[in-house]
């Protein structure tokens, strides 16, 4: 019986030095074609205003210092190496701006995010030594992100892939569902639930007896 007891308070000793929040740690929004100075620094840039967000969906503060953003031409180079900490719910904006700061810093091209307005694949890595895992990886398509339109989860962070249009609203039919919402980077999201696309027939169809 004490050698159970012992593996016990072995494992009990190894789980609380294991990284936590490893896996909490997501993708939730992405702008790749602005035509908004989104960044503040008074200029409309498509570099340096594309942006991507996270958000930490778990209970305990994440170290971010393992963790890569990159696109699909890029791959496992990454264009972007993040850093710090990210608390329980808080949501985190990486401006192209910022990511060719940090580019230059290092000794890279300087492309910033590089996304494609044409579609393209974020992906969200994580590295440990000489290993790397994808934490979250999100394709999109030109009319995803066309012109101000950004690509986001709602809820946040654990809801569907849906589109923030109202700075160009999106007409088509196809999914995702377009809401009406604004982008917003760095913010937890506010707006109401996403609404899909229906006729005045259907409508009428859900109040006949």
């Amino acid at each position: 019986m004490k050698y159970v007891a012992f593996f016990i308070s072995c494992f009990t000793v190894l789980a609380s030095l294991a990284p936590r929040g490893v896996a909490d740690v997501r993708l939730n929004e992405i702008l790749a074609d602005p035509a908004t100075d989104w960044n503040g620094d008074g200029t409309v840039d498509s570099k340096l205003d594309e942006w991507v967000e996270i958000v930490n969906t778990g209970p305990a503060s994440v170290d971010l210092s393992a963790y890569r953003i990159s696109d699909a031409s890029a791959g496992e180079t990454f264009r972007f190496a993040l850093s710090g900490t990210i608390a329980p719910g808080e949501v985190r904006v990486y401006f192209g701006a910022e990511v060719v700061e940090w580019q230059a810093a290092n000794g890279v091209s300087q492309f910033g995010l590089s996304l494609n307005n044409g579609g393209d694949t974020v992906t969200l890595y994580q590295v440990n030594g000489a290993d790397v895992s994808v934490s979250d990886s999100q394709a999109y398509v030109t009319a995803e992100v066309a012109n101000d339109r950004s690509l986001g989860r709602s809820p946040v962070g654990t809801g569907d892939w849906v589109i923030f249009d109202a700075l160009n609203p999106y007409s088509g039919a196809q999914p995702p569902n377009p809401t009406g919402c604004a982008p917003s980077p760095g913010e937890a999201l506010t707006c109401p639930t996403p609404t899909q696309a229906t006729t005045w027939g259907r409508v009428k169809a859900l109040y006949r007896g």
